[in-house]
């Protein structure tokens, strides 16, 4: 009984975890990346590669998880044409994506880089 309501706890938190984290990436990162699916409409107001788009690059150019969490918190914090996984046309296209690191706090960064690398 008692492993039965542990169990019950923990995957509550996760799931409100889970939850909150979307709701960050919702909040902070949908007015520039498109998250969901595409329409002409989205499309045309993008003012940065695409979610999807970003976390393939992130995923390809590192071999572990906490490789590719932690290259998503520094870029994020202090984004640089060095670090850039994206070809220099699409820094052309769109510019370098501005600092963050002053927009949200480290525990924010975390669950954002965690939900969309995981995700």
């Amino acid at each position: 009984m008692k492993k039965s309501l542990i169990f019950l706890i923990l995957f509550a938190l996760s799931s409100n975890a889970s939850t909150d984290a979307q709701a960050l990436v919702e909040e902070k990162c949908s007015s520039c990346h498109m998250i969901n699916s595409s329409t002409k409409i989205k499309q045309d107001k993008i003012s940065a590669p695409p979610m999807w788009g970003v976390m393939r690059k992130v995923k390809d150019a590192f071999s572990t998880d906490e490789e590719g969490i932690a290259f998503i918190i520094d870029y994020v914090k202090n984004p640089s044409e060095e670090k850039m996984l994206f070809p220099k046309a699409t820094k052309e296209h769109f510019g370098l994506m501005p600092s963050l690191k002053n927009e949200m706090s480290n525990e924010e960064l975390k669950a954002i880089a965690n939900y969309l690398y995981k995700g």
